[in-house]
């Protein structure tokens, strides 16, 4: 080949190479501290993606070509910490309820007393006071709290308190008067009605499976239908902008949910967190064929809601003392747990839902 077919090849090559556009990209991170998760290229500055999907990872540099003006969205993350989305794997996710008495690392028992009569104050006798997220493990005096904490503010009103882990309720008198539960009333299989030592009435602790005995006799709250459905669905993105700002995008979500609503925000482009939804573990073989449609209508590998898995109970939680133990709690050495049901119950239902061929988790 002469010199001047070579320098004709070269040249072409070099205007090829040159003229090769890369793919414009809908938003970029630049000059940020970039965590890849990959072993090989553990580090990174930038980032660029088109509609969903993470086009390329690299230098500011080389991200800086898929910019096109007035339509690529550009982050300066000035040297800050770009991170994958978390993913929860486990969450009880739901609208968010602006009503709802958040206890959270409370400390000092008298602060519920003062939450709870501010709610009521806000309220008309008769409605539903509902919170939760307390842990007496965090209390001062390490106690359960009992019914008297708020019975004094709260005389025309139910109130219902649940416990953070969700396993144990703090309910007042009016609760447990409008259930109809006395010193009498026995516990029932897998839970607990609490009662004083001294006296045997109810202290307003309720776990596990006593807390289906409580009927709170609540005056129902006097909006139309529009209202209560507006009401759920800015609870449902008040939820998501909260998961956002956490930087939550993918959640797990055991046990139940409401598959018509993540539809609905799916379809109207309000779904920003992935949504992997579980059901409830049963041998019925209806039931199973209404988990199997599910199933097709949302795969393993939907992008944004996907069916997951049947979840079993076989006991409670540590925190409310209802963990199936093989020795005594330490500090109540007369208890070692709440069994749900049965272990033949429990055989029954993992044997028909693994034949169905659903994956199953047991708590």
């Amino acid at each position: 080949m002469n010199t001047s077919v070579k320098f004709f090849i070269s040249g072409l090559l070099i205007i090829m190479f040159s003229c090769t556009s890369v793919e414009k990209a809908d938003l970029v991170i630049l000059n940020g501290k970039v965590v890849t998760i990959d072993k090989d290229n553990p580090r990174a500055e930038a980032i660029a993606v088109t509609g969903e999907n993470i086009v390329a990872v690299g230098s500011t540099r080389e991200i800086m070509k898929r910019v096109e003006e007035g339509t690529t969205r550009v982050i300066d993350a000035g040297g800050r910490l770009v991170l994958p989305g978390f993913n929860d794997a486990h969450a009880h996710f739901g609208p968010v309820n602006p009503d709802y008495i958040e206890l959270r690392y409370i400390t000092d028992p008298s602060v519920i007393t003062a939450k709870v009569a501010e709610q009521v104050a806000r309220s008309k006798p008769g409605e539903l006071i509902r919170g939760g997220h307390w842990e007496h493990e965090m209390f001062d005096t390490h106690a359960w709290p009992s019914k008297e904490l708020v019975d004094e503010v709260s005389p025309d009103n139910p109130v219902v308190l649940s416990r953070a882990d969700g396993h144990s309720v703090l309910v007042n008198s009016y609760v447990i008067s409008s259930s109809g539960i006395t010193a009498a009333t026995p516990d029932p299989f897998g839970g607990e009605i609490q009662k004083d030592p001294v006296t045997g009435e109810p202290t307003g602790i309720f776990k596990e499976s006593a807390m289906r005995l409580l009927k709170y006799g609540a005056v129902k709250v006097e909006r139309t239908a529009e209202e209560e459905a507006e009401r759920e669905w800015t609870g449902y993105l008040l939820a998501f902008q909260n998961a956002r700002e956490l930087g939550i995008t993918s959640i797990q979500l055991p046990g139940s949910g409401d598959w018509k609503m993540y539809q609905e925000l799916d379809d109207k482009g309000e779904l920003t967190t992935r949504i992997d939804i579980g059901a409830v573990l049963s041998g019925d073989a209806g039931r199973l064929a209404g988990y199997n449609d599910l199933k097709t209508r949302y795969p393993a590998g939907g992008n944004w809601i996907r069916f997951g898995y049947l979840k079993g109970f076989i006991d409670g939680t540590l925190g409310s003392g209802t963990a199936l133990m093989f020795e005594p709690f330490d500090d109540e050495p007369d208890k070692s747990g709440l069994p749900q049901m049965t272990f033949e119950e429990l055989e029954e239902r993992v044997i028909a839902a693994d034949a169905a061929g659903f994956q199953v988790g047991i708590h």
